[in-house]
Protein backbone atom coordinates (compact mmCIF):
# COMPACT_ATOMS: atom_id res chain seq x y z
CA UNK A 1 0.00 0.00 0.00
CA UNK A 2 2.75 2.54 0.73
CA UNK A 3 4.38 1.57 -2.15
CA UNK A 4 1.65 2.45 -4.37
CA UNK A 5 0.89 5.84 -2.92
CA UNK A 6 4.74 7.04 -3.28
CA UNK A 7 4.70 5.46 -6.79
CA UNK A 8 1.04 7.78 -7.21
CA UNK A 9 3.02 10.47 -5.50
CA UNK A 10 6.06 10.29 -7.88
CA UNK A 11 3.73 10.34 -11.14
CA UNK A 12 2.26 12.98 -9.60
CA UNK A 13 4.79 15.49 -8.70
CA UNK A 14 5.92 14.31 -12.77
CA UNK A 15 2.79 15.30 -14.04
CA UNK A 16 3.03 18.54 -11.82
CA UNK A 17 6.49 19.04 -13.21
CA UNK A 18 5.26 18.76 -16.91
CA UNK A 19 2.56 21.17 -16.62
CA UNK A 20 4.67 23.45 -15.06
CA UNK A 21 6.94 23.41 -17.87
CA UNK A 22 4.44 23.47 -20.56
CA UNK A 23 2.77 26.34 -19.21
CA UNK A 24 6.15 28.37 -18.71
CA UNK A 25 7.18 27.45 -22.40
CA UNK A 26 3.86 28.32 -23.39
CA UNK A 27 4.43 31.57 -21.65
CA UNK A 28 7.22 32.54 -23.52
CA UNK A 29 6.80 31.26 -26.72
CA UNK A 30 3.13 33.75 -26.20
CA UNK A 31 5.54 36.90 -25.03
CA UNK A 32 7.86 36.95 -27.92
CA UNK A 33 4.82 36.45 -30.23
CA UNK A 34 2.75 38.63 -28.80
CA UNK A 35 5.75 41.34 -29.11
CA UNK A 36 6.62 40.96 -32.53
CA UNK A 37 2.66 41.36 -33.41
CA UNK A 38 2.55 44.40 -31.18
CA UNK A 39 5.28 45.81 -33.29
CA UNK A 40 3.62 44.65 -36.23
CA UNK A 41 0.29 46.52 -34.98
CA UNK A 42 2.53 49.52 -34.26
CA UNK A 43 4.16 49.65 -37.70
CA UNK A 44 0.29 49.46 -39.71
CA UNK A 45 -0.84 52.93 -37.52
CA UNK A 46 -3.06 50.36 -35.38
CA UNK A 47 -1.24 51.00 -31.79
CA UNK A 48 -2.40 54.31 -30.01
CA UNK A 49 -3.67 53.93 -26.60
CA UNK A 50 -4.57 57.37 -24.49
CA UNK A 51 -5.41 57.73 -21.15
CA UNK A 52 -8.67 57.63 -19.98
CA UNK A 53 -8.12 57.46 -16.39
CA UNK A 54 -7.00 54.19 -14.33
CA UNK A 55 -6.43 52.77 -17.65
CA UNK A 56 -5.99 53.11 -21.60
CA UNK A 57 -8.07 52.92 -24.51
CA UNK A 58 -6.57 52.22 -27.88
CA UNK A 59 -7.33 55.29 -30.41
CA UNK A 60 -6.63 54.32 -33.90
CA UNK A 61 -6.71 57.49 -36.73
CA UNK A 62 -6.98 56.71 -40.26
CA UNK A 63 -7.49 58.61 -43.36
CA UNK A 64 -7.16 62.07 -44.42
CA UNK A 65 -6.28 64.31 -40.68
CA UNK A 66 -7.75 67.41 -42.27
CA UNK A 67 -10.55 66.02 -43.97
CA UNK A 68 -14.24 66.95 -44.19
CA UNK A 69 -15.63 64.83 -41.15
CA UNK A 70 -14.64 62.82 -37.98
CA UNK A 71 -15.93 59.58 -38.32
CA UNK A 72 -15.76 57.34 -35.15
CA UNK A 73 -16.57 53.62 -35.53
CA UNK A 74 -18.28 51.95 -32.85
CA UNK A 75 -17.74 48.16 -32.73
CA UNK A 76 -20.20 45.02 -32.01
CA UNK A 77 -20.08 42.95 -29.00
CA UNK A 78 -17.03 40.86 -29.11
CA UNK A 79 -15.43 42.52 -32.40
CA UNK A 80 -11.78 42.52 -30.86
CA UNK A 81 -10.78 42.95 -34.83
CA UNK A 82 -13.30 45.76 -35.67
CA UNK A 83 -10.30 48.08 -36.70
CA UNK A 84 -8.98 45.63 -39.09
CA UNK A 85 -12.04 43.96 -40.26
CA UNK A 86 -14.24 47.24 -41.19
CA UNK A 87 -11.56 48.67 -42.66
CA UNK A 88 -12.49 46.79 -45.93
CA UNK A 89 -15.40 49.39 -46.06
CA UNK A 90 -13.93 52.50 -44.22
CA UNK A 91 -11.45 52.27 -47.69
CA UNK A 92 -13.65 54.62 -49.58
CA UNK A 93 -14.72 57.10 -46.56
CA UNK A 94 -10.98 57.43 -45.50
CA UNK A 95 -9.98 59.36 -48.73
CA UNK A 96 -11.90 62.33 -47.64
CA UNK A 97 -12.31 61.75 -44.06
CA UNK A 98 -10.92 60.80 -40.96
CA UNK A 99 -12.03 57.65 -39.73
CA UNK A 100 -11.23 56.33 -35.81
CA UNK A 101 -11.55 53.40 -34.02
CA UNK A 102 -11.79 53.64 -30.83
CA UNK A 103 -11.14 49.30 -28.60
CA UNK A 104 -13.55 49.73 -25.75
CA UNK A 105 -12.08 48.68 -22.62
CA UNK A 106 -10.71 44.72 -23.08
CA UNK A 107 -11.11 44.87 -26.27
CA UNK A 108 -8.28 44.83 -28.55
CA UNK A 109 -5.63 46.85 -27.55
CA UNK A 110 -7.28 48.73 -24.94
CA UNK A 111 -6.90 47.76 -20.77
CA UNK A 112 -9.25 45.44 -19.12
CA UNK A 113 -10.94 46.79 -15.91
CA UNK A 114 -13.36 45.29 -13.77
CA UNK A 115 -15.87 48.31 -14.06
CA UNK A 116 -19.51 47.83 -15.00
CA UNK A 117 -19.74 48.09 -18.61
CA UNK A 118 -23.33 50.02 -18.92
CA UNK A 119 -23.76 52.25 -21.30
CA UNK A 120 -23.57 55.45 -19.55
CA UNK A 121 -19.63 54.42 -18.37
CA UNK A 122 -19.21 53.13 -22.35
CA UNK A 123 -19.91 56.63 -23.70
CA UNK A 124 -17.62 58.62 -21.09
CA UNK A 125 -14.45 56.31 -22.00
CA UNK A 126 -15.43 56.87 -25.81
CA UNK A 127 -15.70 60.86 -25.34
CA UNK A 128 -12.80 60.54 -22.35
CA UNK A 129 -10.55 58.69 -25.19
CA UNK A 130 -11.50 61.04 -28.08
CA UNK A 131 -10.49 64.17 -25.77
CA UNK A 132 -7.11 62.54 -24.56
CA UNK A 133 -6.49 61.61 -28.42
CA UNK A 134 -7.32 65.50 -29.65
CA UNK A 135 -9.82 64.60 -31.47
CA UNK A 136 -12.53 67.05 -31.06
CA UNK A 137 -16.08 67.02 -31.82
CA UNK A 138 -18.26 67.42 -33.76
CA UNK A 139 -18.61 63.36 -35.20
CA UNK A 140 -20.10 61.26 -37.38
CA UNK A 141 -20.80 57.89 -35.55
CA UNK A 142 -20.49 54.67 -37.28
CA UNK A 143 -22.20 51.91 -35.42
CA UNK A 144 -22.17 48.40 -35.72
CA UNK A 145 -24.65 46.45 -33.70
CA UNK A 146 -24.52 47.00 -30.34
CA UNK A 147 -22.09 50.15 -31.12
CA UNK A 148 -25.41 51.47 -32.27
CA UNK A 149 -27.28 51.47 -28.74
CA UNK A 150 -24.27 53.53 -27.59
CA UNK A 151 -24.60 56.21 -30.73
CA UNK A 152 -28.23 56.49 -29.84
CA UNK A 153 -27.14 57.28 -26.36
CA UNK A 154 -24.50 59.48 -27.23
CA UNK A 155 -26.03 61.41 -29.53
CA UNK A 156 -29.74 62.33 -27.50
CA UNK A 157 -27.50 63.21 -24.19
CA UNK A 158 -24.89 64.86 -26.10
CA UNK A 159 -26.32 66.26 -29.25
CA UNK A 160 -24.44 69.08 -29.80
CA UNK A 161 -21.14 66.79 -30.20
CA UNK A 162 -22.90 64.18 -32.85
CA UNK A 163 -22.77 65.92 -36.67
CA UNK A 164 -24.58 62.55 -37.47
CA UNK A 165 -25.27 59.05 -37.37
CA UNK A 166 -24.49 55.40 -39.59
CA UNK A 167 -26.10 52.55 -38.16
CA UNK A 168 -24.63 49.34 -39.74
CA UNK A 169 -27.17 47.12 -39.12
CA UNK A 170 -27.38 48.21 -35.72
CA UNK A 171 -29.33 46.70 -32.41
CA UNK A 172 -33.10 47.05 -33.31
CA UNK A 173 -34.45 48.65 -30.44
CA UNK A 174 -37.98 49.11 -29.02
CA UNK A 175 -39.84 48.96 -26.31
CA UNK A 176 -39.68 45.35 -25.49
CA UNK A 177 -37.58 43.98 -27.98
CA UNK A 178 -35.29 42.58 -25.52
CA UNK A 179 -38.07 41.79 -22.28
CA UNK A 180 -37.30 37.93 -23.21
CA UNK A 181 -33.41 37.73 -22.66
CA UNK A 182 -32.06 36.59 -19.42
CA UNK A 183 -29.99 39.14 -17.18
CA UNK A 184 -26.50 37.83 -16.17
CA UNK A 185 -23.07 39.08 -14.08
CA UNK A 186 -19.85 38.37 -14.03
CA UNK A 187 -18.83 35.41 -11.90
CA UNK A 188 -15.54 34.32 -10.29
CA UNK A 189 -15.45 31.70 -12.76
CA UNK A 190 -15.11 34.09 -15.74
CA UNK A 191 -12.65 35.66 -13.55
CA UNK A 192 -10.90 32.74 -12.51
CA UNK A 193 -10.75 31.67 -16.35
CA UNK A 194 -9.29 34.97 -17.23
CA UNK A 195 -6.33 34.46 -14.81
CA UNK A 196 -5.44 31.09 -15.94
CA UNK A 197 -5.82 31.95 -19.72
CA UNK A 198 -3.42 34.46 -19.58
CA UNK A 199 -0.44 32.25 -19.96
CA UNK A 200 -1.32 32.43 -23.67
CA UNK A 201 -3.23 29.04 -23.90
CA UNK A 202 -5.58 30.42 -26.11
CA UNK A 203 -2.98 30.32 -29.20
CA UNK A 204 -3.62 26.32 -29.56
CA UNK A 205 -7.74 27.15 -29.66
CA UNK A 206 -6.96 30.21 -31.81
CA UNK A 207 -9.86 29.96 -35.21
CA UNK A 208 -11.15 26.85 -33.79
CA UNK A 209 -14.33 28.50 -32.38
CA UNK A 210 -14.56 30.97 -35.30
CA UNK A 211 -17.99 30.16 -37.61
CA UNK A 212 -16.04 31.17 -40.61
CA UNK A 213 -13.04 32.93 -41.65
CA UNK A 214 -13.07 35.66 -43.97
CA UNK A 215 -12.14 35.02 -47.34
CA UNK A 216 -11.69 38.10 -48.43
CA UNK A 217 -8.67 39.19 -46.20
CA UNK A 218 -4.36 39.21 -47.11
CA UNK A 219 -2.41 37.06 -44.83
CA UNK A 220 -1.29 39.85 -43.10
CA UNK A 221 -4.54 41.23 -42.64
CA UNK A 222 -5.47 37.89 -40.96
CA UNK A 223 -2.47 37.68 -38.83
CA UNK A 224 -3.40 41.07 -37.75
CA UNK A 225 -7.36 39.86 -36.61
CA UNK A 226 -5.37 37.35 -34.75
CA UNK A 227 -3.13 39.55 -32.93
CA UNK A 228 -6.19 41.70 -31.72
CA UNK A 229 -7.82 38.55 -30.61
CA UNK A 230 -5.45 37.24 -28.86
CA UNK A 231 -4.27 40.29 -27.10
CA UNK A 232 -8.00 40.72 -25.74
CA UNK A 233 -8.92 36.87 -24.99
CA UNK A 234 -10.73 36.58 -21.96
CA UNK A 235 -10.86 40.03 -21.14
CA UNK A 236 -13.51 40.91 -17.76
CA UNK A 237 -14.86 44.01 -19.60
CA UNK A 238 -16.75 42.15 -22.67
CA UNK A 239 -18.05 39.72 -20.38
CA UNK A 240 -19.31 42.69 -18.19
CA UNK A 241 -20.80 44.17 -21.36
CA UNK A 242 -22.39 40.91 -22.43
CA UNK A 243 -24.11 40.54 -19.25
CA UNK A 244 -25.39 43.39 -19.38
CA UNK A 245 -26.74 44.09 -22.89
CA UNK A 246 -30.75 43.78 -22.19
CA UNK A 247 -30.06 46.80 -19.30
CA UNK A 248 -28.01 48.77 -21.69
CA UNK A 249 -30.34 48.31 -25.20
CA UNK A 250 -33.24 49.03 -22.47
CA UNK A 251 -31.32 52.43 -21.07
CA UNK A 252 -30.38 53.88 -24.60
CA UNK A 253 -34.03 52.90 -25.79
CA UNK A 254 -35.38 55.44 -23.08
CA UNK A 255 -33.15 57.69 -23.54
CA UNK A 256 -33.77 58.26 -27.29
CA UNK A 257 -34.71 62.21 -27.91
CA UNK A 258 -36.24 62.78 -31.03
CA UNK A 259 -33.76 64.82 -32.77
CA UNK A 260 -32.96 66.15 -36.41
CA UNK A 261 -29.35 64.51 -36.22
CA UNK A 262 -28.98 63.11 -39.79
CA UNK A 263 -29.02 59.64 -39.15
CA UNK A 264 -28.65 56.71 -41.98
CA UNK A 265 -29.89 53.03 -40.96
CA UNK A 266 -28.48 50.27 -43.39
CA UNK A 267 -30.94 47.16 -42.43
CA UNK A 268 -29.18 44.29 -43.52
CA UNK A 269 -30.28 41.00 -41.49
CA UNK A 270 -33.52 42.13 -41.70
CA UNK A 271 -33.46 43.66 -45.46
CA UNK A 272 -34.75 41.32 -47.46
CA UNK A 273 -36.91 41.87 -49.75
CA UNK A 274 -37.08 39.27 -52.42
CA UNK A 275 -36.35 35.00 -52.57
CA UNK A 276 -33.75 36.02 -55.21
CA UNK A 277 -31.67 38.09 -52.39
CA UNK A 278 -31.99 35.80 -49.53
CA UNK A 279 -30.72 32.83 -51.91
CA UNK A 280 -27.67 34.51 -52.56
CA UNK A 281 -27.17 35.13 -49.14
CA UNK A 282 -27.25 31.25 -48.24
CA UNK A 283 -24.88 30.62 -51.30
CA UNK A 284 -22.03 33.56 -49.90
CA UNK A 285 -22.77 31.99 -46.22
CA UNK A 286 -22.74 27.79 -47.70
CA UNK A 287 -19.63 28.71 -49.45
CA UNK A 288 -17.43 30.24 -46.92
CA UNK A 289 -19.12 27.71 -44.15
CA UNK A 290 -17.33 25.03 -46.63
CA UNK A 291 -14.12 26.85 -47.23
CA UNK A 292 -13.85 26.27 -44.06
CA UNK A 293 -14.78 22.89 -42.95
CA UNK A 294 -18.14 23.61 -41.56
CA UNK A 295 -21.11 21.82 -42.47
CA UNK A 296 -23.78 23.66 -43.72
CA UNK A 297 -27.05 22.40 -45.84
CA UNK A 298 -27.29 23.06 -49.53
CA UNK A 299 -29.18 26.46 -50.08
CA UNK A 300 -30.24 24.81 -52.98
CA UNK A 301 -31.85 22.24 -51.13
CA UNK A 302 -34.07 25.67 -49.31
CA UNK A 303 -37.49 24.94 -51.00
CA UNK A 304 -39.46 28.41 -52.46
CA UNK A 305 -42.09 28.68 -49.53
CA UNK A 306 -38.83 28.72 -47.06
CA UNK A 307 -37.63 31.79 -48.81
CA UNK A 308 -40.79 33.37 -49.07
CA UNK A 309 -41.22 32.58 -45.62
CA UNK A 310 -37.86 34.33 -44.69
CA UNK A 311 -38.86 37.35 -46.88
CA UNK A 312 -42.34 38.21 -45.22
CA UNK A 313 -40.52 37.71 -41.94
CA UNK A 314 -38.11 40.17 -42.96
CA UNK A 315 -40.86 42.45 -44.07
CA UNK A 316 -42.85 42.27 -40.91
CA UNK A 317 -40.17 42.86 -38.41
CA UNK A 318 -39.38 46.22 -40.58
CA UNK A 319 -42.92 47.44 -40.54
CA UNK A 320 -43.13 46.54 -36.35
CA UNK A 321 -39.78 47.43 -35.21
CA UNK A 322 -37.16 49.02 -37.71
CA UNK A 323 -39.36 51.61 -38.94
CA UNK A 324 -40.79 52.69 -35.51
CA UNK A 325 -37.51 52.76 -34.11
CA UNK A 326 -36.24 55.32 -37.14
CA UNK A 327 -39.05 57.35 -36.48
CA UNK A 328 -38.75 57.20 -32.82
CA UNK A 329 -35.33 58.62 -33.52
CA UNK A 330 -36.04 61.88 -36.04
CA UNK A 331 -34.76 62.46 -39.18
CA UNK A 332 -33.79 58.80 -39.85
CA UNK A 333 -33.33 57.26 -43.49
CA UNK A 334 -33.76 53.54 -44.03
CA UNK A 335 -31.72 51.48 -46.44
CA UNK A 336 -32.38 47.96 -47.06
CA UNK A 337 -29.13 45.90 -48.07
CA UNK A 338 -30.16 42.59 -47.34
CA UNK A 339 -27.08 39.99 -46.26
CA UNK A 340 -24.84 38.99 -43.13
CA UNK A 341 -25.15 41.20 -39.35
CA UNK A 342 -21.75 41.96 -40.92
CA UNK A 343 -22.69 42.99 -43.72
CA UNK A 344 -19.61 45.56 -43.58
CA UNK A 345 -17.24 42.42 -44.66
CA UNK A 346 -19.49 40.66 -46.94
CA UNK A 347 -20.43 43.54 -49.11
CA UNK A 348 -17.83 46.38 -47.82
CA UNK A 349 -17.84 47.89 -51.65
CA UNK A 350 -21.76 48.54 -51.57
CA UNK A 351 -21.66 49.70 -47.42
CA UNK A 352 -18.67 52.16 -48.56
CA UNK A 353 -20.63 53.78 -51.17
CA UNK A 354 -23.67 54.32 -49.32
CA UNK A 355 -22.06 55.93 -46.52
CA UNK A 356 -19.92 57.77 -48.61
CA UNK A 357 -22.98 59.05 -50.42
CA UNK A 358 -24.79 59.81 -47.14
CA UNK A 359 -22.02 61.94 -45.42
CA UNK A 360 -21.21 63.93 -48.82
CA UNK A 361 -24.38 65.43 -48.22
CA UNK A 362 -23.92 66.64 -44.62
Amino acid sequence: MKKTLRTTGKLLLLLLAVLLLFTSLTFVIHRVKTNKELELLKEKGYYNPVSVGDYSLNVAKFGNENGRHTIVSLAGLGMNDYSVTERKMTAVLEKDNLVVFIDRAGYGLSDDTDNEMTVEYIVEDYRKALKSAGIKAPYILMAHSVGGAYANYWSSVYPDEIEAVVFVDGSQLSEDVFNDEPSDSVSWGDKAYAFFAKPGFGRYTLRKDYLFLPDNYSKEEQALCDALELMSEYSIAPVSESALIVRNRQTAWNSIVTNDIPKLYICSSWGYQTKEEFREYLKWFSALMKKNNKNTPDPDGVTEEKLQEQVEKTEKLRQDIIYPYAKKMGNCEVVLLGGDHCIYEQRPDECGRIINDFISEE
